[in-house]
C-alpha cells in the first residue's frame, strides 16, 4: 500500500469515526433533551395577595437555571389590573406564552383549559400541579360568613378568590365540586395547595384520582407562601417529601407569628381503605358524634364556629373498640406518609393563638347538633366523605 493510499485509508477511518461520534452525540442529545417533567403551577391572585404572586414568581425564577432543560415550570397567574397569562419560567427569563383576556380564575372551565393548554404544549413522561391562592377546605361559600361570623374578619373563598368591584358579591370563589371537575383523572403525580385549609380529609378524598400524592396544610399558611426559592426544585424533580420538610424548616426558623407550618404528604390510593375504616368508626359510634364536646378537640382554625379538627384526635376521642381504634391508626399511618407541624398556629398572639398538640396531617369537620341551625350540616352531608362512610 503506498503512501497515498495509506493516507486515503486513514482519512476513511476519520471519517467513519467522526460520522459514528455524530450520530452518537446526536442520540445521546435525545436522551438528554426527553422532558422528565412538566410543573403548572395555577395562581389566582387578583385580590390582596397580588404582591405575594409577584416574588414568588420571582423567587421560582431564582431557581429555574439553565441545567435544567429537562424540566418546564409553566405559571398561569392573575393579577390585580393585568390580563391573565401563561408564564414559561427558564433560563432565569420569564416569557409570556399565552393570554386569557377576561378569565376568571375561580372558573373551573378556565382552570380545566390551561392543563389542557399546558399537557398538550408541554409534554413530559409525568406533571405536577401546584394550586395557588386562598382556601377554605371543603366549606362551601355560602357557609364561610355563618362561620366566620363575630371574628372581624369573614373569609370569602372556598378554594381560589377573585374580586368583582362593584358586582353584588363582590367577589367569586370554587366551589369543591368545581375544583373536582376541572382536575382531570389519571394526569398529575402530585398536586401541592399552598392555600388554607386544604388539608381536609373532605378536600383530600374528593381528589383522590386526580394524583398520586397531595401535599397540603390543615391550618392557615402564612400570606408569602412555599418557599419557592427552596422548594420550585423539589417540585420540579418530583421530592415531595422533601418540599415538605423545607417548607416546615424554612417557617420554623422564623420568629414571632411567622414561625407556623403544619404540612403533610398523602398517598391517594389509600384514602379509600382509610375511608371503610371511618365508616366502621363512625356505625360503631353514631349516638356519640352529635354530642361530641368540640371544646375537648385539636382544633386549627380561628373560626368563631370551630370546623376544622384534627382526624386522629377526633376518632381517639370516640373511644372506638381497641381493634377497631388499632386499624384506623394503621390506616392513617399508611395513608400519611409525612406530616410536621410547629408548635403553635399564631405564636404570640394570645387572641389567636392555638397550640398544636395533634396533628395527624388531615383535619375532619364534626357535624354536631349546633350546627344544624345554619345549615352547615346539612351542606356538609352533599360531600362525597360524608356519603360515602355514612357519616
Amino acid at each position: 500500500m503506498n503512501m497515498r493510499n495509506i493516507k486515503r485509508f486513514f482519512s476513511g477511518l476519520l471519517l467513519i469515526a467522526a460520522v459514528l461520534m455524530l450520530d452518537s452525540c446526536i442520540f445521546e442529545d435525545k436522551i438528554d433533551r426527553t422532558i422528565h417533567r412538566t410543573v403548572l403551577v395555577y395562581i389566582g391572585a387578583d385580590n390582596n395577595l397580588t404582591n405575594t404572586a409577584n416574588s414568588n414568581i420571582y423567587s421560582m425564577n431564582s431557581c429555574v437555571s439553565s441545567g435544567m432543560d429537562n424540566y418546564n415550570l409553566l405559571v398561569f397567574v392573575d393579577r390585580k389590573g393585568t390580563v391573565p397569562a401563561l408564564l414559561h419560567v427558564h433560563n432565569f427569563k420569564i416569557d409570556t406564552v399565552a393570554k386569557y383576556p377576561n378569565a376568571d380564575t375561580t372558573d373551573p372551565d378556565l382552570m380545566r383549559q390551561v392543563i389542557d393548554d399546558v399537557t398538550r404544549d408541554w409534554k413530559a413522561e409525568s406533571y405536577g400541579l401546584v394550586l395557588w391562592s386562598h382556601g377554605t377546605g371543603w366549606l362551601p361559600t355560602k357557609q364561610l360568613h355563618y362561620v366566620a361570623s363575630n371574628m372581624g374578619y369573614a373569609p370569602r373563598r372556598a378554594f381560589s378568590w377573585e374580586d368583582r368591584p362593584g358586582e353584588s358579591p363582590s367577589y367569586n370563589c370554587m366551589e369543591l365540586d368545581q375544583l373536582v371537575e376541572a382536575i382531570p383523572e389519571g394526569v398529575f403525580d402530585f398536586i401541592a395547595f399552598d392555600a388554607c385549609f386544604m388539608g381536609s380529609v373532605e378536600v383530600l378524598y374528593a381528589l383522590r384520582h386526580k394524583a398520586d400524592y397531595i401535599m397540603s396544610s390543615c391550618y392557615e399558611i402564612v400570606s408569602y407562601g412555599f418557599p419557592y426559592h427552596i422548594v420550585t426544585r423539589d417540585f420540579l424533580y418530583g421530592n415531595m417529601i422533601k418540599a415538605c420538610d423545607e417548607f416546615y424548616k424554612y417557617y420554623y426558623n422564623m420568629t414571632g407569628w411567622e414561625q407556623m407550618a403544619g404540612i403533610s404528604l398523602v398517598e391517594t390510593a389509600k384514602l379509600d381503605s382509610l375511608a371503610r375504616c371511618f365508616r366502621k368508626v363512625v356505625a360503631e359510634n353514631k349516638e356519640k358524634i352529635p354530642e361530641v364536646d368540640i371544646s375537648t378537640l385539636q382544633c386549627f382554625d380561628r373560626f368563631n364556629r370551630h370546623v376544622m379538627f384534627d382526624l386522629g384526635d377526633f376518632v381517639d376521642k370516640l373511644e372506638p373498640s381497641s381493634k377497631l381504634l388499632s386499624e384506623f391508626r394503621l390506616q392513617l399511618e399508611e395513608c400519611v406518609p409525612f406530616k410536621v407541624s410547629t408548635p403553635y398556629v399564631f405564636p404570640g398572639d394570645l387572641k389567636d393563638q392555638i397550640k398544636v398538640e395533634k396533628y395527624c396531617g388531615m383535619s375532619v369537620y364534626v357535624p354536631i347538633k349546633w350546627y344544624d341551625e345554619g345549615g352547615l350540616n346539612r351542606d356538609y352531608r352533599l360531600t362525597e366523605w360524608s356519603q360515602d362512610t355514612d357519616y
